[in-house]
């Protein structure tokens, strides 16, 4: 299942984001793009940066796979419930479909451990056994179906990240005691639609998907401490946040103005 959701995630945004580069030339913010230095470099200081704030959910993910202490019990998982995130960032078109983005986000989730025998038991649920919180910088390139200023535009990104993981221990069944702060590296995909309603502002519901290693997974990690045989420990988890965004954008209007009349003598 994780394997075709990560296909389909590549395919759409092959197919969004690689047309960038063959029509890099031709798209441009600027009417006649002649040079990377005044067409591009110059647009980086130019007026069309744009910041933002969204907000959103996160997925549950399955961290840890263990049997119980009495094997004939079964088994348990680690999981996490449905969490949050809100972030900032700010971002500038360099292209008449393409541009940048850099963000900061924070994000919140739930631990459960949850009965992993398949006949719908509940017998080994624990609740609230820790809250697992990330901080990521991510960097991105976006790249627009339409030109950047279209009111209606589907989009899709391209970028990398780095992940802070810390662990709240709100019981005795996990800890993070002896744990360095994990931290990763990891590639991430999104794909959305943005609508701008004015030259100044717009808004972007968008769907982000990324893979980062398992902070329970590894030397100096988080651990589980409920008795029981480890049978599963991925080395990497999937995640699906769901977005929306508030976009400002700098810069003047480009609409055109009203006809000069011309006097006829």
């Amino acid at each position: 299942m994780r394997k075709s959701r990560w296909l389909v995630a590549a395919s759409i945004c092959s197919i969004v984001v690689m047309p960038a580069i063959t029509s890099a030339q031709a798209d441009s913010t600027n009417k006649d793009p002649q040079d990377f230095v005044r067409d591009v470099l110059h647009a980086l200081l130019g007026p069309h940066w744009n910041m933002f704030a969204d907000g959103g959910i996160v997925d549950g993910t399955r961290y840890l796979l263990q049997s119980a202490a009495n094997p004939a019990d079964g088994k348990r998982a680690l999981e996490s419930a449905t969490g949050y995130d809100v972030g900032l960032g700010a971002g500038v078109d360099i292209l008449l479909r393409t541009g940048l983005r850099a963000s900061f986000t924070f994000g919140s989730s739930n631990m459960n451990f949850r009965t992993s025998n398949g006949n719908g038991s509940s017998a080994l649920n624990i609740d609230d056994v820790g809250r697992l919180k990330t901080q990521t910088a991510a960097l991105e390139l976006i790249h627009y179906m339409l030109p950047w200023r279209a009111t209606i535009n589907p989009y899709g990104t391209v970028g990398i990240q780095g992940t802070w993981w810390t662990l709240k221990e709100t019981s005795p069944y996990v800890t993070g005691v002896g744990a360095a702060t994990p931290f990763t590296v990891s590639p991430l995909l999104s794909f959305g639609v943005q609508i701008k309603p004015s030259h100044r502002w717009s808004a972007r519901v968008e769907a982000v998907l990324s893979s980062q290693h398992n902070p329970f997974t590894g030397n100096r990690s988080f651990r589980s401490l409920v008795p029981g045989s480890f049978i599963d420990e991925e080395n990497s988890v999937g995640h699906t946040e769901y977005r929306l965004a508030a976009v400002y954008h700098f810069g003047k209007s480009n609409l055109p103005g009203a006809p000069v009349p011309v006097a006829h003598k």
